[in-house]
């Protein structure tokens, strides 16, 4: 009996602290609603740096291992994850995505090209040209607005 408490005892916390730390996506994405789709235009560019031949579906699209989309039009306060959940849809491509409880939306793979597991690399994110001092599911767009997601090393 104490084998049987203690092993749902160990199961428990595992599920408390997986649901603390993080779970992927497993929700198919979604396209914009009609409420999301509006007057404001968001460019967005990612940059695979060398590793544009892991694309699974971009390579033939790249520039020197970068793409720049052409604009995804949304409306005041529709989040910056919404929009690469919507360009993934429209222009063919994957995200594979890490929930964090308070901090939203981590973008790690961006079609087939993943950070590395240390983290020495990883996607970073970009509004406007400079670090975004907010993740993808916190960052409303109010603006025309530039995004990157550029593959990062901690070099």
């Amino acid at each position: 009996m104490k084998s049987k408490q203690c092993t749902l005892a160990v199961g428990i916390i595992l599920i408390f602290t997986s649901a603390l730390a993080g779970c992927v996506q497993e929700a198919e994405p979604l396209p914009l609603t009609e409420e999301e789709i509006g007057e404001w235009s968001v460019v967005v560019t990612i940059n695979f740096a060398d590793r544009g031949n892991e694309t699974a579906n971009l390579e033939d699209r790249l520039t020197n291992g970068t793409i720049t989309f052409d604009p995804v039009m949304v409306s005041n306060n529709t989040s910056a994850y919404r929009v690469m959940e919507a360009l993934q849809l429209r222009e063919n491509f994957s995200i594979d995505v890490t929930y964090y409880v308070g901090m939203g939306a981590f973008i790690h793979t961006i079609d087939g090209v993943a950070g590395a597991a240390d983290y020495s690399t990883w996607w970073g994110f970009t509004e406007n040209g400079e670090m975004a001092s907010l993740g993808p599911s916190s960052l409303m767009i109010t603006s025309n607005t530039t995004l990157g997601w550029i593959l990062t090393d901690g070099s």
